[in-house]
């Protein structure tokens, strides 16, 4: 599996190559945000990771920029701890967002366990999983880091139809159809209680259900 390292610190740069080698894991480092950006629309990679304070582009640049063109799983490895930046990080595409300073062993774990997840490596038979989201069908169960939700069965049915669908934008109609059937009477609004109530039972999940102007939502990034 490759990892495109993006870390203007020369030596942490090198520090983080060398743990990752020793696990058997191939690494690409760039030193600025440009080069990050050339090296992720050359070669595809499993995993990025990226600091936020380059030169150059800055990562939440580049993260924006690389969910437009690949699904690989982002990890932001940056000194900005505040809720603002990790927040910003998060709604930038990240799927997971690491402070300096940090332990090189569960930086490592960490992308192990992401490059698993997004190869479906982790996931049990029948298991939908994206990001930090995991849902079980079969048993009406959500999870957020290994963490289970308590949804409403509105709530855990949008979260299906958007996780069977990620990174495409399914319309508001067809939610409302999917969801409430063709016998709805409601508010159109009620739509967007329920998605806002979602956001907030999946936390740091929350922030990959996209709002798609005049067309409906969509988990990631995508058309």
């Amino acid at each position: 599996m490759a990892i495109l390292l993006a870390e203007d610190d020369r030596a942490l740069s090198a520090l983080i190559c060398d743990f990752f080698r020793a696990a058997k894991l191939e690494v690409h480092p760039a030193y600025d945000g440009e080069e990050a950006l050339l090296a992720a629309r050359e070669t595809s990679f499993d995993l990025i990771i990226l600091d936020v304070m380059m030169p150059k582009y800055d990562g939440i640049f580049i993260c924006r920029e690389l969910r437009k063109m690949c699904s690989a799983p982002v990890i932001f490895l940056t000194a900005l701890g505040q809720e603002y930046d990790q927040l910003t990080g998060y709604r930038a595409g990240a799927d997971d967002y690491m402070t300096k300073p940090f332990s090189f062993p569960v930086l490592v774990a960490k992308a192990q366990a992401l490059m698993r997840r997004a190869n479906g490596l982790s996931l049990a038979p029948g298991e939908l999983g994206y990001g930090n989201i995991t849902l079980s069908p079969a048993a009406h169960r959500a999870f957020v880091d290994g963490q289970e939700l308590a949804l409403r069965p509105k709530e855990y049915r949008i979260l299906e139809i958007l996780m069977r669908s990620h990174g495409q934008t399914v319309p508001r109609d067809a939610l409302i159809l999917q969801v409430w059937g063709e016998d709805f009477e409601g508010d159109e609004r009620m739509l967007d209680r329920h998605i806002a109530s979602l956001r907030k039972a999946l936390g740091t999940g929350g922030v990959h259900i996209k709002a798609v102007y005049g067309q409906g939502y969509r988990l990631g990034g995508g058309s």
